[in-house]
């Protein structure tokens, strides 16, 4: 058991999980998707719902080998200390660096849609502090938090679609497979990258309060996810088109702004934006959570607090300089984050469970002889 001593229910380790893949998810994904796919975009959620139920088994079964120890002590067990230690730092760094860039998207979102004179350093600020001491209060403390939420997240969701069912025309998904396989498959590799993400929980799979039913974790999540963006995106290029979906920065956003209901439900968006404010803020505690934390391990640290303060001024400089606009967010989550996402996190999490098998397998082997 390595320095975080909190504890979390399975319950909470779930929506934990499906608040810090969705949040940013529903938000930029619709319009990448139909970029490469048009309204074959569906297809791609299937494909992505598939391998990330895949990856899910991956990381929960590797986590379970190891219920009392976090990824950077079974790493140094399995690799030795310089290999094992070098690969924690890695995923850590990798967890730094997607804090960043959510930090820098979420404020472009805040910026495009309702804060156009604010300076990005001022909303990169605010944003940053807030989570740091969500981080500082510690995992239960966001997890709780997370578990209202979540759930409020989600029947916004659903409400605003609900809403927006008398307005769409599903005639717009016709034809199917009407583009190129090679684009289906990667648009269902830019949404497995955020399947992907999930592979956080490795470092938290000790602080589960118990360790039985946490294999049912991996089916829920992608079932929930795939269910939530299959009617995002089906709902968005029904209402706007696959072609209009795909010019659009934020589209579930654009979504919003269309609901009303009578003459006294307007501005729906507002509430929106209130909302995801806190889901992407504990999606990035999540993530800050976890880096800091790896980091703590790997220097043997005796309380990853100490990091907080120093990581989020790194933060702040490394949003400002990241990216410099929506354009080129957007050109790297399409182009270069997926392939980033699927060898750091995946393939990590691969290599890892290869070597415990060989290693399992030859202990087998060395008792027969």
């Amino acid at each position: 058991m390595g320095i975080e001593q909190g504890k979390i229910s399975n319950r909470q380790a779930l929506l934990l999980i499906c608040n810090s893949i969705l949040a940013s998810m529903i938000l930029i994904s619709p319009a990448l998707l139909t970029q490469e796919a048009g309204q074959d975009a569906w297809i791609s959620i299937l494909i992505a719902g598939v391998l990330g139920v895949l990856m899910g088994i991956l990381v929960i079964s590797l986590g379970l080998r190891f219920p009392q120890k976090n990824l950077v002590e079974y790493s140094i067990e399995l690799l030795g200390p310089w290999l094992g230690k070098a690969v924690c730092i890695i995923f850590a760094l990798f967890f730094l660096y997607l804090t960043a860039y959510l930090i820098d998207s979420f404020s472009a979102l805040l910026i495009t849609e309702t804060k156009p004179e604010t300076p990005i350093v001022v909303l990169n600020t605010f944003l940053i502090i807030l989570v740091a001491y969500g981080v500082y209060l510690g995992l239960e403390v966001f997890s709780r938090v997370n578990e209202i939420i979540f759930p409020i997240f989600i029947v916004v969701f659903l409400f605003i679609f609900c809403l927006a069912v008398p307005e769409m025309d599903f005639e717009q998904l016709k034809p199917i497979f009407t583009h190129p396989p090679s684009h289906i498959l990667w648009g269902s590799l830019i949404l497995f990258s955020f399947y992907a993400e999930g592979a956080f929980i490795l470092m938290l799979i000790p602080s589960l309060r118990e360790s039985s039913g946490v294999r049912k974790i991996a089916g829920t999540v992608s079932v929930i996810l795939t269910v939530v963006m299959l009617i995002d995106v089906v709902g968005l290029i029904a209402l706007f088109g696959s072609q209009e979906t795909a010019r659009m920065a934020f589209p579930s956003f654009e979504l919003a702004k269309t609901v009303h209901l009578g003459g006294f439900l307007e501005r729906i968006e507002s509430l929106v934006v209130g909302i995801w404010v806190g889901s992407v803020s504990l999606k990035i505690m999540a993530f800050y959570y976890v880096s800091v934390l790896t980091f703590a391990e790997v220097f043997n640290l005796k309380d990853y607090r100490p990091l907080v303060l120093p990581y989020a001024i790194i933060l702040v400089v490394l949003s400002i300089i990241g990216w410099e606009n929506t354009t080129h967010i957007n050109i790297f989550l399409s182009r270069y984050y997926p392939l980033l996402a699927v060898t750091v996190l995946a393939g990590l999490t691969l290599l890892l469970y290869l070597v415990f098998v060989g290693r399992k397998s030859g202990n087998k082997g060395g008792k027969v002889k």
